[in-house]
């Protein structure tokens, strides 16, 4: 092979083009992006107009002239005509399977009513012919603090168990019979960390919560290998739609749930392996002991520990463990500095004793696995930043990245421990609002004050602290721009943009000074996030070296009110220089 010699220079550009004096050894782009708002996540230089692809890699950010060189007869050449191009958006708390089991069975999530709910199960219940109906994303706020009634479900189909799990990921409502099939009765004794509704006669209501769901989901019945793999691609598919390259899936596997996690995670390499998984997905163990959403017990868990390296691949990572150090807040099972209101003193329930957590982050880290914690309550983010904080007095500051989500309540003493510990803010911005959940379930148990500083993103920002974006999809919308517009707003993108109205139920916004700027809430979901899941390396920001794991907006985020980001649309989605998601043209 003969090689070509030539004398180059290094422009000025924080991409790093280069400008060759023989032009001959500069190699075509494959495509070609032009006239464009790039907004590149790269200090030096936030701004760019068009980008250059080859093979898998971005290889040129700039000017439309800068590219120029690069533009070849067989490059592909895209006019964006001044839309926005961005990295690809990164989900850093998301739940593939269970997505794709919503997307591919039953769900209520767009039921308003009881009866919208109940009408869309009857519907289910008459096209199903499976031995049980498992049905997605009911709204707890429609059923007051005790939780529906068993009788309901009862009234569709008494012959065959319903189970229906709660919008929260923390709920489940059973018809009579699927209480039988899991043997709950008067006399079941309540699991630890669990609750079981009862009526006056102690008999199930129909309502379980945290560990006692676990008496249900043992003897679901457990989908198929296909199955897997068919909910697994079109919850990719549906990610890719709203422009998600990447994310953190906060349980990839699930045995008590009756999922297999090995054959879970074997599912997901295949697949990677196959090349047909579009996106980027980091994947988090559940801890194998204790009380409440364990996985893989034991022994299982163990091996599957020790071996998570031989079931990386491209586009699959095994390197985190999910803890859940509290419950929710519906139904008083978070943890909190100080007592729920009218609930004889109670501060709810740690999953684990604060010195148990401290042993098992200390355990994890000490193995160079990152711990990503589950906190609602402000007593359980505390214990969880005591636990990070033990963990580096043994075993020094690592580079491990910790994460804790949701973080519905922080103590204001707890705010600065964050930039102090590297510990990462996750949080789930789209319920920065006041919903229902918040002001009719939340409210009455823990007063006005403690709801005003629910979500302090800003000030947990403000501190320097590495924040990032999650979904916790399917608990509620994966599409990244509506959290965003709601980090930036504090209220319900449903009635904000062409929806605005002021009929809202509920005051419109959920304490303002929590609002946060454009730019921060972008980082959430790129550079930031990409930094969290330890890819910073590949992905995160428009710039050359990076995988070409972009997206294309249908309006520059900039030029346009906040209310209205999340109606925009996304054009195109590449991963590793890839399409996987174009919009339809009309």
């Amino acid at each position: 092979m003969k090689f070509l010699i030539a004398v180059c220079i290094v422009t000025g550009l924080a991409a790093g083009i280069t400008a060759c004096a023989n032009q001959s050894t500069l190699q075509q782009a494959d495509t070609v992006f032009r006239s464009g708002a790039v907004y590149t996540m790269v200090e030096s230089q936030p701004w760019a107009e068009a980008v250059a692809i080859r093979g898998t890699d971005i290889i040129a950010v700039g000017s439309n002239k800068d590219v120029d060189a690069l533009t070849g007869a067989e490059t592909k050449v895209i006019d964006l005509q001044g839309k926005m191009l961005l990295p690809g958006f990164h989900d850093a708390h998301i739940h593939s399977m269970m997505g794709g089991q919503m997307l591919t069975g039953c769900s209520v999530a767009d039921a308003s009513t009881v009866q919208q709910t109940l009408d869309i199960i009857r519907t289910c219940a008459q096209q199903s012919e499976q031995e049980w109906l498992i049905v997605e994303n009911f709204d707890l706020s429609l059923f007051g603090e005790d939780g529906p009634s068993r009788k309901l479900l009862d009234a569709i189909d008494s012959g065959r168990p319903i189970v229906v799990s709660g919008a929260d990921g923390h709920t489940k409502w059973l018809n009579s019979a699927a209480l039988a099939a899991a043997g709950i009765t008067a006399d079941t004794k309540t699991p630890l960390n669990g609750v079981i509704e009862r009526e006056a006669d102690y008999s199930p209501s129909g309502t379980l919560r945290e560990a006692a769901l676990s008496l249900v989901s043992k003897v679901q019945p457990v989908p198929s290998d296909e199955q897997f793999r068919t909910m697994l691609l079109t919850a990719a598919r549906a990610m890719n739609s709203v422009g998600i390259t990447s994310v953190l899936d906060a349980w990839v596997a699930r045995s008590k749930e009756g999922w297999s996690g090995a054959t879970h995670i074997a599912t997901v390499k295949q697949l990677a392996d196959e090349g047909l998984l579009t996106i980027r997905l980091n994947g988090a163990m559940a801890y194998g002991y204790g009380d409440m959403f364990i996985a893989d017990e034991g022994k299982v868990y163990e091996e599957t520990l020790a071996r998570r390296a031989e079931f990386e691949s491209e586009r699959f990572r095994l390197r985190t463990v999910k803890l859940f150090a509290d419950g929710v807040l519906e139904g008083e099972t978070a943890a909190l500095v100080d007592p729920y209101v009218g609930k004889n003193g109670s501060t709810g329930n740690l999953t684990f004793s604060a010195q148990e957590l401290k042993k098992i982050v200390t355990e994890l880290d000490a193995q160079g696995i990152q711990v990503f914690t589950h906190a609602i309550g402000d007593g359980a983010v505390r214990a969880t930043l005591d636990a990070i904080e033990a963990a580096r007095e043994v075993n020094g500051a690592a580079d491990r990245r910790h994460h804790i989500s949701h973080l519905q309540l922080i103590h204001p003493d707890d705010i600065p421990r964050f930039a102090e510990l590297g510990a990462v803010a996750n949080f789930q911005a789209l319920w920065a609002y006041p919903d229902d959940y918040i002001m009719e379930l939340n409210l009455p148990v823990l007063g006005q004050a403690r709801v005003n500083r629910m979500y302090p993103i800003a000030s947990v920002a403000k501190t320097g602290a590495v924040v990032v974006g999650g979904s916790d999809w399917n608990v509620s919308s994966m599409n990244p721009l509506e959290a965003i517009e709601t980090a930036l707003l504090r209220s319900d993108v449903l009635n904000n943009g062409s929806n605005a109205s002021n009929n809202a139920k509920h005051a419109q916004v959920l304490n303002e000074n929590e609002r946060v700027d454009l730019d921060t809430m972008l980082r959430a979901y790129t550079s930031a996030a990409a930094w969290s899941m330890h890819q910073e390396a590949i992905s995160g920001r428009v710039e050359a070296g990076k995988r070409a794991d972009i997206i294309v907006l249908d309006r520059n985020l900039f030029q346009i009110k906040p209310e209205f980001i999340s109606e925009t649309q996304v054009l195109m989605t590449l991963i590793d220089g890839q399409v996987v998601f174009e919009q339809t043209r009309n």
